[in-house]
């Protein structure tokens, strides 16, 4: 086939603009469905181009432009407060399309040893593979996983309670790779001498459209049909709407204050909703700015408590909690106290605290975000940790070690079993099995997502709650300090949603579910397969590689 003249034969070019609408198809975009061709245009480069360099630099070009148009908003360049945000932000735009390159570049190796059909199998499947293990490890980040542009396709989306977002990328790779192929057999073999061939491509094209979509009509219209008979459990989500550059306070002298003023718009919040006799009360992440639980702050936790006592219910808060080590116990993030050698370290948490004043456990968040959070691979470049540190208390977190299933009862007497994952926790299919497994039947997220501005971040976290509830068939309930707040069904619907920077409480009634899916009971099979098919097709290509060089 052929290339058109003009500017469409630039290989940057057309890279560009797959990646640019690749990214387009992503939340808060209306069309997801630009998914399924934005790769056309560089896969006439993929299949065409020779050179391993100018593959590369198209490769690059194609992934750079994809993380900018999807993760742009990472740097906080909108509104450019804080200079490590900006920088580390900068970093994941030029650096984090390393990750994939080379898994595409193996995919491209196949297709010079073995052709197209098995060029674009391989595309196909190293691209997953990529995903598949990019979701694992401390320098994970599956935020952009291609499957995730689909969250807001509720019929397309009811495939992930089997293959999980893994399957999703795979349904949007697979039919790129039919399109070109369908348009290179077209133009090779035009109708109607190549009708033979092209009309059962088209038909395996519609099918793997379609088929998603008509699975996604049927298990919609039972489920809709399935939560009649259940007693809810009533939800309150209190979204306070705090600045989150100014909840830490800027100095020692009126810190004290701020904490003050971020408490009584808690208070007022939880108050205004009392007359919905909520069973639980759910605050943001870090909703306490402060160690709240260490016995100096004895008289904040009281009136914690004392606010719960009046509203009744179980609320659900998100804090920081330290713990205290020998100096032989010590994580390597911790800080020493003064000349002693005992040290400290600072969770990212959550816990609860009920109607009788009774603390429940605490979780402290396992999923850190790299490098803002916390420095992947600490241990080995601890050096590092010191420069790194972020000025507005978040950075550097304490690693939490396990799952936590909270317990607790409805106000008349029924347990309820759920987790409570904080903010980036939950955009890992994988590690939410985890809570499910160990019997969470309503899946809570404590977040705070209005660091960026209004831009692509909030709405893309709000989103992706849609994958969980369908993945797992329970109602996702996420409480974020300015948004967005809000709660999915099992189906993957937002059945109540706030607004960015909105100050607001609800209350809503979900129900718990203890069914296991597909997905839950055997995990990422989608994945596992990929990665055989990718390394199948590796071994074949590396074979026919050694087998020619024999022989000539």
């Amino acid at each position: 086939m052929s290339l058109p003249s003009g500017w469409y034969r630039s290989p940057i070019l057309r890279s560009l603009v797959s990646g640019i609408l690749l990214g387009a198809a992503f939340p808060p975009s209306p069309v997801p469905s630009i998914a399924f061709v934005a790769l056309l245009p560089w896969l006439t480069v993929f299949d065409h181009e020779r050179s391993f360099g100018r593959m590369f630099r198209s490769c690059y070009a194609m992934l750079f432009a994809f993380h900018l148009t999807t993760v742009y908003w990472t740097g906080g360049f909108v509104h450019g407060r804080d200079e490590w945000m900006m920088a580390a932000g900068g970093a994941l735009l030029v650096l984090h399309p390393f990750f994939y390159l080379p898994f595409i570049m193996a995919a491209w190796g196949v297709r010079r040893q073995l052709g197209r059909v098995w060029g674009l199998a391989a595309f196909v499947l190293f691209w997953v593979t990529f995903e598949f293990f990019h979701a694992r490890g401390e320098f994970s980040f599956p935020w952009i996983a291609l499957g995730n542009s689909q969250a807001s396709d509720i019929l397309r989306i009811q495939m992930a309670e089997l293959v999980s977002t893994t399957g999703l990328s795979l349904h949007i790779l697979a039919f790129n790779a039919l399109s070109f192929a369908a348009l290179q057999l077209t133009a090779e073999r035009p109708w109607p001498a190549g009708r033979r061939a092209i009309l059962p491509l088209v038909s395996l094209m519609a099918l793997v459209y379609a088929g998603p979509m008509v699975y996604g009509w049927y298990r919609i219209a039972g489920l809709e049909s399935g939560s009649s008979g259940q007693r809810p459990v009533h939800v309150t989500v209190v979204q306070p709407d705090i600045d989150p550059w100014e909840k830490w306070g800027r100095s020692s002298g009126e810190k004290w204050l701020v904490y003050e003023r971020q408490l009584e718009v808690l208070d007022s919040l939880t108050r205004s909703r009392a007359v919905d006799e909520p069973d639980l009360i759910i605050w943001p992440e870090t909703a306490t700015p402060f160690h709240v639980l260490l016995p100096g702050y004895r008289p904040w936790l009281d009136g914690i408590q004392r606010l719960v006592s009046n509203v009744g219910g179980v609320l659900v808060t998100g804090l920081p909690h330290a713990r205290y080590f020998d100096k032989a116990d010590a994580p390597i993030t911790s800080r020493r106290i003064g000349d002693t050698d005992r040290f400290v370290e600072s969770y990212n948490s959550v816990t609860t605290i009920a109607s009788d004043g009774t603390l429940g456990p605490i979780y402290g968040k396992v999923v850190l975000v790299p490098f803002a959070e916390r420095l992947p691979h600490a241990e080995a470049l601890r050096f590092l940790i010191e420069p790194l540190m972020w000025n507005v208390g978040i950075s550097s977190w304490g690693q939490g070690t396990d799952t936590t299933v909270f317990r607790t009862k409805t106000r008349d007497g029924r347990e309820i079993a759920f987790s409570a994952m904080v903010c980036y926790e939950s955009v890992y299919p994988e590690y939410v099995r985890a809570f499910v497994e160990r019997g969470a039947r309503i899946l809570v997220v404590v977040t705070n997502d209005s660091w960026w501005g209004n831009t692509s971040g909030a709405y893309q976290h709000a989103a992706y709650a849609s994958l969980r509830a369908v993945e797992f068939r329970r109602w996702v309930v996420q409480g974020a300090n300015g948004g967005i707040s809000l709660a999915v069904s099992p189906a993957g619907h937002a059945m109540r949603r706030s607004s960015l920077y909105e100050r607001t409480a609800w209350t809503v009634p979900v129900f718990q579910h203890d069914e296991m899916t597909f997905y839950a009971r055997h995990g990422d099979l989608a994945g596992m397969a990929s990665v055989l098919g990718a390394a199948a097709l590796g071994g074949l290509a590396l074979l026919d590689r050694f087998r020619r060089r024999k022989t000539s």
